[in-house]
């Protein structure tokens, strides 16, 4: 049985209560499905890694593992002013997904997609990563 939209919506129940509370949704339904047409399995081992959850007490974008990555901050853990998040994020609520690829000092990218339809980008070359660019949306009528 294959993962559907329905089960990852599953792992935001609760998100008011924090990030434990998605945290706990999101490793329930890795135990539920692992093994399942084996394709966690493969998703991890051959394309993608499910990586850690992001929040408070390890948002630092510059150390994050290959993969993808869900992530929120609430009003009592906002996301931190000054850091490695893109401006227009920092000090605000938000939650959503960082998708991580490359490793090393090799090039890198990093894409967030985020609550209230906002999309950044940025890509690391040479010895440094470039500033955010956001990704524009447009809304369907």
């Amino acid at each position: 049985m294959a993962i559907t939209a329905k089960d990852i919506a599953s792992i935001f129940t609760g998100m008011d209560l924090g990030a434990e509370k998605i945290a706990e949704n999101f490793n329930k339904l890795l135990e539920e499905n692992i093994g399942q047409d084996k394709q966690l399995g493969t998703l991890n081992t051959n394309t993608l890694q499910v990586g850690n959850f992001i929040g408070k007490d390890n948002s630092d974008l510059n150390n994050v593992s290959g993969g993808v990555h869900g992530f929120g901050f609430w009003d009592d853990s906002k996301v931190p002013a000054n850091s490695t998040w893109p401006k227009t994020m920092q000090n605000c609520i938000g939650w959503g997904w960082l998708i991580h690829l490359g490793t090393g000092d090799n090039c890198k990218v990093q894409l967030i997609c985020c609550t209230g339809g906002w999309m950044f980008m940025r890509i690391y070359a040479g010895t440094a990563w470039d500033k955010w660019t956001i990704v524009q949306t447009k809304y369907e009528q």
